[in-house]
C-alpha cells in the first residue's frame, strides 16, 4: 500500500485508488513515463500488459482486472487494439486445428454436402483450455484493448495524489537509501508495496530501517487502513509508520491500539501540507537512534 486515497466522489473517484499499485500506475501515466499500455502476446498465447505488471508488481490476471476496473470508472480510456477468435464455450483463444475431419459423413448426406457444410462453417477447432470442439464460424470475437489515461481526470486526481518528492530528495541528500514506491519482500516470500522505504546504512535489499504508508482522504479513514498491520507482520523493518490525512475513525484507532504489538506507529495529520515536514522530522529523528545503535 503506497500513497493512498479514499473516494472523494463515488461517481468520480474509484475506491480502487486505495491500492498503492494502482497509485503507482496512475502516477506513471500522469508524469508521462507511459502514454499507452499496449497488449503483448505472451508465451502461453494470452495477451498481457508487461509494462503495467512491472509497475504494479501484479499478476497478469490481476493486472487485466485492474485495467478494466479503471476503464469502467473512466480513469483510463480503452481502445481496441485487435480482435481475436475465441472459444464460444470458455473464451479460450488457443486452439488446435483438425486438418482432416475424423467424423464419418452422415449416411443421409453425400460427401459433397459435407464439404459444403464444412466450407460454410470453416475449419474444425479444439480449444486447448476446455477441449471444446467447434467450427471456426461458431467462434466468438474477443476484443483486445490498449489503455490510455483520461486527461479529463488529471485535475481531479492531482488534488488527491500526494507528491513526496521533496522529502525523498531531502533524505537522499543525507546519503540515505530511499525507494518510493517501495517493494519489500516479506518473510513469507510475498512482495509488499509501501509509500516509502528507508535504509540509513547499506542497501535496501539488505536492511530496511523504516517503511511508510500514507493515506489521504477527505474524510476520516476507517479500519481499511489496517492492511498495513498485515504487511508489518511480514516485513523485517525496524519501524513501520502510517501517516493519515485527516485522521482515523474511533473504531480504526481502537483497532490500531489493539494491534500495536506489531510496531506500527500512526500519525494523524490535519491536512496534506503537514505530511512532508512530519515525515522528514520522524525519519530524521529515527536516524539518530538507529545510527547511534549501529555505532554502539
Amino acid at each position: 500500500m503506497g500513497v493512498e486515497i479514499t473516494p472523494v466522489e463515488k461517481s468520480n473517484v474509484s475506491a480502487l485508488l486505495n491500492r498503492s499499485d494502482v497509485q503507482a500506475l496512475l502516477k506513471a501515466f500522469m508524469n508521462g513515463s507511459i502514454s499507452v499500455l499496449k497488449p503483448v502476446i505472451g508465451q502461453n498465447g494470452d495477451f498481457t500488459y508487461p509494462e503495467a505488471e512491472k509497475i504494479m508488481g501484479t499478476s497478469t490476471r490481476v493486472t487485466r482486472e485492474i485495467l478494466e476496473a479503471l476503464a469502467g470508472e473512466e480513469i483510463l480510456v480503452r481502445e481496441i487494439a485487435t480482435a481475436i477468435l475465441a472459444c464460444p464455450y470458455c473464451g479460450c483463444n488457443r486452439f488446435m486445428v483438425e486438418l482432416a475431419d475424423t467424423y464419418s459423413p452422415s449416411s443421409s448426406r453425400s460427401k459433397a454436402i459435407e464439404n459444403i457444410v464444412s466450407g460454410l462453417l470453416g475449419k474444425r477447432l479444439i480449444c486447448l483450455s476446455g477441449r471444446h470442439t467447434f467450427y471456426e464460424n461458431e467462434g466468438v470475437s474477443r476484443k483486445i484493448y490498449s489503455y490510455k489515461f483520461n486527461q479529463n481526470k488529471k485535475e481531479l486526481l492531482g488534488k488527491w495524489l500526494l507528491d513526496i518528492t521533496p522529502v525523498i530528495e531531502a533524505l537522499r541528500s543525507k546519503g540515505w537509501k530511499v525507494e518510493s514506491p517501495a517493494k519489500i519482500k516479506g518473510k513469507s516470500g510475498v512482495e509488499h508495496t509501501f509509500s516509502l522505504a528507508v535504509s540509513y546504512k547499506g542497501d535496501l535489499k539488505e536492511s530496511v530501517d523504516a517503511v511508510v504508508d500514507i493515506i489521504v482522504s477527505d474524510m476520516l479513514v476507517d479500519e481499511s487502513a489496517l492492511s498495513i498491520v498485515l504487511k508489518a507482520m511480514d516485513v523485517n523493518a525496524a519501524k513501520k509508520l502510517l501517516l493519515v490525512v485527516p485522521g482515523l475513525t474511533d473504531k480504526a484507532r481502537a483497532l490500531f491500539d489493539y494491534y500495536n504489538t506489531f510496531n506500527v506507529h500512526v500519525l494523524e495529520c490535519q491536512n496534506v501540507s503537514q505530511i512532508n515536514s512530519a515525515l522528514f522530522e520522524i525519519l530524521a529523528s529515527l536516524a539518530k537512534i538507529r545510527l547511534k545503535t549501529v555505532q554502539i
